[in-house]
């Protein structure tokens, strides 16, 4: 599940750091990922989107992720 707010809305600040607190959720900062990352999440919305390729093998997919 993604999230996706504001951060300029001192409010929406406000519940993301009370949810933070509460350590239940993994949360991860999009400015924070590596190169890496943002390509895998890119894909992941990308496959949830309909889209995406098909790769043959894990090689495969590490060769389209870089």
């Amino acid at each position: 599940m993604t999230l996706t707010y504001d951060a300029r809305n001192t409010m929406a600040q406000r519940v993301i750091d009370f949810i933070c607190s509460l350590r239940i959720f993994n949360v991860v900062r999009e400015d924070k990922l590596s190169a890496a990352e943002k390509k895998t999440l890119a894909a992941i919305k990308e496959i949830e989107n309909g889209g995406g390729t098909v790769c043959e093998t894990f090689d495969d997919y590490l060769k389209a992720i870089q």
